[in-house]
């Protein structure tokens, strides 16, 4: 037909735009796209796919982002997403927030589980959907283009399974042989709370009441209160013996200060841990190191249910308490 727009056709009773290549996203990435069956129809369903090239890029989004979300993270956190943050745009940002859909997403996370691993393909489209939920809310878009329709690896993939190691009674025994005073009343406290490595060696004396302990979750931004009792307060008087000074922190580092820098690292306390794992891997029977987070999975498999590791994990969810944290393997009762 004559008169129509450039790259326009028509074939089999209906209007064709045939996309540059560097617009094929845009149009399902198709080399023939479809626009209808009258001239009206087709005039509608390509104005509707040049707006999308038209709006704000991935990259503007990400910048948002950048600026408004991610400094209210944790500092570990940030720096998780930064490094996703920057990949996606690196490889996405040219394109408009509104040609983000499935096929353009598989295609990103496939070529990067080859060039690095699952893990950080899975992280990368956790990112991307954390900043497309935002997009929605900052009304860049109508709709979250690929939730529910983009799936992280899993498995049967080939992912590899999430961490099993199980730190028995006797493993934690040897280890306490030739760990420091502060270490085992470290150990002792995440023990009995679940508390993670950072929270405990954020605990000050202000959050110790006559009746309670009091742990600021700085994941989360929630406090998590536990009864004194007998066994808790036996953990606090050791950890309190060993202070090497006078300090407003229960388990402060020589010069009487936080073991977590402001920045949320703990790098002289992890390496003082790496120094007794060492030695006892060397002059104990432990055959097998285990990490300061075994310990919290630990407490979490030697709950009596489900829910009460959730309880003291703090999760949201038992779906990741079961999934990371229930490592302790249990005997099933047969039928008869």
């Amino acid at each position: 037909m004559k008169g129509m727009p450039k790259r326009w056709a028509y074939k089999h009773g209906a209007f064709y735009y045939r996309p540059r290549e560097g617009e094929r996203d845009a149009f399902d990435g198709k080399t023939w796209f479809r626009l209808g069956a009258t001239y009206a129809e087709a005039l509608r369903a390509f104005a509707d796919r040049m707006e999308l090239q038209m709006g704000d890029t991935l990259a503007s989004l990400i910048d948002r982002y950048s600026l408004e979300v991610l400094p209210t993270l944790s500092y570990s956190a940030q720096n998780n997403y930064r490094l996703s943050l920057d990949r996606l745009r690196r490889v996405m940002g040219h394109n408009a927030v509104g040609v983000i859909v499935p096929k353009l997403v598989y295609r990103y996370l496939d070529e990067l589980q080859q060039k690095k691993t699952m893990q950080a393909a899975n992280q990368d489209l956790k990112v991307l959907n954390r900043v497309l939920d935002f997009a929605v809310r900052w009304g860049v878009i109508d709709r979250h283009p690929i939730k529910g329709h983009v799936k992280a690896y899993g498995i049967r993939d080939g992912l590899k399974k999430a961490r099993t190691r199980y730190v028995e009674d006797w493993e934690l025994a040897e280890w306490q042989r030739v760990a420091s005073a502060q270490q085992r009343a470290f150990a002792a406290i995440i023990m009995l709370t679940g508390a993670r490595k950072s929270d405990t060696l954020r605990i000050m004396e202000a959050h110790i009441s006559d009746a309670e302990l009091t742990i600021q979750v700085s994941k989360t931004g929630k406090t998590i209160s536990f009864l004194l009792t007998e066994a808790l307060r036996q953990a606090i008087a050791e950890a309190r013996a060993c202070k090497p000074k006078a300090s407003l922190y229960l388990l402060p580092n020589h010069r009487g200060r936080c073991y977590v820098s402001e920045q949320g690292l703990t790098q002289t306390w992890d390496g003082k841990w790496a120094d007794t794992m060492r030695k006892a891997l060397r002059d104990t029977d432990l055959e097998a190191s285990f990490t300061q987070h075994d310990l919290r999975a630990k407490v979490g498999s030697d709950a009596d249910t489900d829910a009460r590791a959730q309880e003291l994990l703090g999760h949201t969810s038992t779906a990741v308490t079961r999934q990371h944290y229930r490592r302790k393997s249990k005997a099933i009762r047969p039928v008869k």
